[in-house]
């Protein structure tokens, strides 16, 4: 599976910087348990989907059954 870089925040800021100003920041994080499919649908909506075989997972019992959503949630506004 494909990781977070670490440093994707810092990045996307100092792109965003010259054009927008943050106005607020909130970090969102809750578990979630997966049922049936969901869990191959999940790996499928992220970049890991073009470097893994769907088959491969479901046959593996690779796939979680719980997982945790978390996510940093910016709002920026035009300078």
């Amino acid at each position: 599976m494909v990781t977070i870089d670490p440093a994707k925040e810092q990045r996307l800021h100092r792109a965003l910087d010259p054009y927008f100003t943050v106005t607020v920041t909130e970090q969102v994080e809750y578990p979630m348990a997966l049922v049936g499919l969901e869990a191959l649908d999940l790996v499928g909506m992220t970049p890991s989907a073009r470097h893994v075989n769907r088959a491969d997972l479901s046959d593996d019992g690779l796939l979680p059954d719980q997982v945790t959503v978390s996510v940093l949630a910016t709002a920026y506004q035009p300078r």
